[in-house]
């Protein structure tokens, strides 16, 4: 009897050490997880705690791996432990009342269900919630008690991996690559979570958004419609397309013969400079300096695109349309743009394509996406539209293209729509004016 009684004694103080520990580790792996890892790494350099600090936490995955096995680790020997203490005596009281085997099944629910609350609330919330008061001084204190936590788990995690890799090959799946799938939605609500905290400036967020938003543009989205495309014949004269160069600002055209629907090449306008000062300057022509065409369909993945450009080396790609017509043409600078935002030289036209003019009165350039257009004045965009551009906007309400005498105008919800330009069949400037007494 005495020899019980010291048994459940020795067993009743394991289980108080056991959550006692289980509670110091929780607010170690609290601490470790929430520290902030830019406060840490601007430290590091100047101080040896936060430097061996850095060293723990800049293995997030072996840091959460080793935490993982230690709560399992820690509920297997501390219910062990506890049915030892109190799972045989509540077994004796209770089978006073009924058979033994009811007996000790009711004494294991009871000690799971104790254990499970003691657990819950004074060995994971509290210790936690105690750790938040402050973070950065306890992660440095629980570097060591980590090292060795991991030192200790290390085994124990080795086998917990070796069965779950044998029950993966029985179910047809790997436990690696299971582990390591991030997905595009997690890593976004991440962003955003940064964005709110402030660890994530706006700009940076639009970018990260911008690259996931890149994997499934299309190419067509980008470029430069063909009725914007300015191109230099075949046979046209050394001296004029210089002009046309410094006029528009532009490094590379393309050159076509007949029309823009037969690009039959790429001038760099720097490889013209050659003929500077040369007297037969003239005896010259396009053909002998110009480059070789490269061509995508315009359905091609902007990332693709993007791709073949730097494989290629090209800058500038023909996008042709599905009767192998000309659709546009997309530079480098094109698809960069569409990740980091709009990039201006010094010959890029600084005028807005949306301006206010007065108040609830703006212009429109035609080829402004109404994507960006219609957040501006609280529109919402017709489900399964088949337009890219306000010109193509306002085409598709009217059902014809407007003359320019006729002054067309389209009213959309609470805002007005004015044709003020019209050019090669296609509306290059728009007004737009929010009805007053509908503004909300």
């Amino acid at each position: 009897m005495d020899s019980d009684g010291s048994q459940v004694k020795f067993f009743l103080v394991a289980t108080i050490v056991l959550l006692l520990l289980r509670a110091f580790y929780s607010a170690c792996e609290h601490a470790l997880i929430e520290v902030n890892d830019g406060r840490v790494k601007s430290q590091a350099e100047k101080n040896k705690k936060y430097k061996k600090l850095l060293d723990v936490i800049s293995k997030p995955k072996e840091l959460i791996y080793v935490f993982s096995v230690h709560n399992v680790f820690s509920c297997i020997v501390i219910a062990f432990s506890a049915i030892i203490a109190f799972g045989f005596s509540l077994a004796e009281m209770f089978s006073e009342h009924m058979n033994s085997t009811l007996a000790a099944t009711a004494s294991i629910v009871l000690v799971a269900i104790g254990l499970l609350i003691v657990i819950h609330i004074f060995a994971d919330l509290l210790p936690k919630k105690l750790a938040e008061k402050n973070v950065e001084k306890l992660s440095l204190f629980m570097v060591a008690p980590y090292k060795v936590l991991k030192v200790v788990m290390t085994p124990f995690g080795l086998i917990l991996n070796g069965f779950a890799c044998v029950l993966g090959k029985i179910f047809g799946f790997s436990v690696k690559a299971a582990d390591e799938v991030v997905t595009e939605e997690e890593i976004l609500m991440m962003v955003e979570a940064g964005n709110e905290t402030g660890v994530i400036e706006e700009s940076q967020r639009e970018m990260i958004n911008n690259i996931f938003e890149f994997d499934d543009a299309v190419v067509s989205d980008v470029m430069t419609h063909r009725t914007d495309v300015i191109g230099i014949e075949a046979d046209e004269k050394i001296g004029d397309v210089v002009y046309l160069a410094i006029n528009e600002g532009f490094s590379r055209l393309p050159v076509y013969e007949g029309s823009v629907d037969n690009i039959i090449g790429i001038l760099n306008v720097k490889d013209l400079l050659c003929l500077v000062g040369c007297e037969h300057s003239e005896d010259f022509n396009i053909r002998q300096f110009m480059r070789k065409a490269e061509f995508v369909p315009e359905t091609a993945k902007c990332k693709d695109v993007l791709k073949e450009m730097t494989m290629k080396k090209a800058q500038m790609m023909v996008i042709a349309d599905e009767y192998g017509g000309t659709a546009g043409i997309v530079t480098m600078e094109d698809l960069l743009e569409e990740i980091v935002g709009n990039i201006q030289d010094e010959y890029d036209d600084e005028e807005a394509e949306i301006s206010e003019i007065e108040s609830g009165v703006f212009t429109i350039d035609g080829s402004a996406d109404p994507d960006d257009v219609f957040p501006m004045f609280n529109l919402e965009l017709e489900e399964g539209h088949n337009y890219d551009t306000m010109s193509a906007f306002v085409v598709d309400r009217l059902g014809r293209i407007p003359q320019q005498e006729e002054n067309a105008e389209i009213v959309y919800e609470n805002v007005r729509f004015k044709v003020l330009l019209i050019e090669d069949n296609w509306i290059s400037k728009l007004k737009a004016e929010i009805i007053k007494g509908e503004q909300e």
